[in-house]
């Protein structure tokens, strides 16, 4: 059976990199709020940011970190009993940021047409990425079990949206979320959750997830509701999960409680009311006596007043006191002893830019449009960081003439890999597959590069 610690090793013996070539720069000096101040307002995709506050990956990139730990859809398409399946669905969807731990630096935006995809031996999928809209900026996605989508089938697209207040920064990725578990003939439908990133203006940066998403099984009404808790000074905790999986009738049947940043666990609906209490009880009493530590998603660099608050939590939960018959749905990965150097990335992240002249040999050919071949993207992993930006520059002028030469055509532009259809559940708008990706026929592609 799968777990966290076989997928570490399995990603320890793929023979990827485990190191980017150079280490990430030294912001200490820079200030993001001079950055950020003349931002308020705008679209995500439209914020200048310097080079130096990026990290060597595409957005497609991190899309394709959501996916890491599939081997939990693998699991839910074993169980035979439906409430079983929910639990590892739920804890797929709550790993899915488990990735972003410590990761306060912004990804490359995506040119119109750029792809990504990832077809390793190391992970039981295949995961294919495309930017299908640049006004409003939107990737969609597909991922498949390795049989050809035959067990399972994960896909949708995402339109995050950033809003600025004096102090924060909240992204809301907008997008519907479809599983399809097609041996058990099921559809299951959610969608991402809000992140804030505080102390924008002065004091060290930090962020969270928060809000409510609700994991609905289209096929017999199962419910799995998740409660990302924002960060409460009383409680003194942070990342937390807590919620329930809801049968047909609406009755609780299962506890789910958990980090993202750590592990879910499915408790016992018997137990978990009153565990919940032992909890709540437990962090009180904590709070009269706060751990001198401060929590790793704070940026190292200080950029303002040092009394900004910042949370002084203790993020170890490691003697957590689980009732009886607990079942531990996830866990997350080791973190690298050396992350910090390398914008905090996990060891699948540091491979996902890697493209050898051994994989050029032995590998299918990748399409031009790949996010591995951007220039700029490469020459910051490379560290060079002047060259990264003329180059950076030089790709958005292209995207930009381009646009241009289109309109004065009056052409539209049209995805490669991806199409608008109706969904069958919820009757929206989604983007689908096409179904042609995978046929590998690079004759039609943009240069985009």
């Amino acid at each position: 059976m799968a777990s966290a610690e076989s997928l570490y090793s399995t990603l320890q013996k793929s023979g990827h990199r485990t190191k980017l070539p150079v280490p990430m720069f030294d912001r200490s000096q820079i200030s993001i709020w001079s950055i950020l101040k003349q931002c308020i307002g705008k679209e995500l995709s439209k914020i200048t940011m310097p080079i130096v506050w990026n990290e060597p990956v595409s957005f497609l990139e991190r899309f394709a970190e959501n996916v890491l730990y599939s081997y939990l859809l693998d699991k839910a398409d074993e169980c035979t009993d439906p409430i079983m399946r929910m639990q590892y669905v739920a804890a797929f969807a709550a790993s899915s940021i488990a990735s972003n731990i410590d990761r306060l630096s912004k990804p490359f935006n995506p040119l119109l047409g750029e792809t990504y995809e990832y077809d390793g031996d190391d992970l039981p999928h295949r995961f294919v990425c495309e930017q299908v809209s640049h006004h409003p900026p939107v990737s969609a996605f597909v991922c498949e079990s390795k049989d050809n989508g035959a067990r399972w089938k994960f896909y949708g697209s995402i339109l995050p949206k950033a809003k600025f207040s004096v102090k924060n920064m909240e992204v809301n990725p907008k997008g519907l979320l479809t599983l399809e578990l097609k041996r058990h003939k099921e559809v299951y439908t959610w969608e991402s959750v809000t992140c804030t990133v505080h102390n924008i203006v002065v004091g060290r940066l930090w962020f969270e997830y928060h809000g409510t998403t609700e994991i609905v099984n289209h096929t017999n009404k199962i419910k799995a509701i998740l409660n990302f808790k924002p960060y409460s000074w009383s409680s003194k905790e942070l990342h937390k999960i807590e919620g329930y999986i809801v049968d047909a009738h609406k009755k609780k049947v299962r506890g789910l409680y958990g980090y993202w940043s750590e592990a879910l666990y499915s408790i016992d609906i018997d137990h978990f009311e009153s565990f919940l209490k032992q909890q709540k009880k437990d962090a009180k009493q904590a709070s009269k006596n706060p751990p001198q530590r401060t929590t790793n998603s704070a940026s190292s660099s200080d950029n303002g007043d040092p009394d900004e608050e910042v949370p002084d939590v203790d993020l170890s939960h490691e003697q957590l006191n689980l009732p009886p018959n607990s079942i531990t749905l996830w866990r997350i990965i080791p973190k690298l002893d050396y992350a910090n150097q390398y914008y905090n990335f996990s060891i699948y992240t540091m491979a996902l830019n890697e493209w050898t002249e051994e994989d050029q040999k032995t590998r299918p050919p990748l399409p031009p449009t790949d996010s591995r071949f951007r220039p700029d993207i490469r020459q910051m992993e490379d560290g060079n960081i002047d060259k990264a930006g003329d180059e950076k520059n030089r790709l958005e002028e292209k995207q930009r003439l381009a646009r241009s030469t289109m309109e004065k055509r009056r052409e539209e532009w049209q995805p490669r890999w991806f199409r608008l259809a109706k969904h069958e559940i919820t009757g929206q708008e989604v983007w689908v597959s096409n179904e042609k990706y995978w046929q590998r026929n690079w004759s039609n592609c943009p240069d985009i590069y």
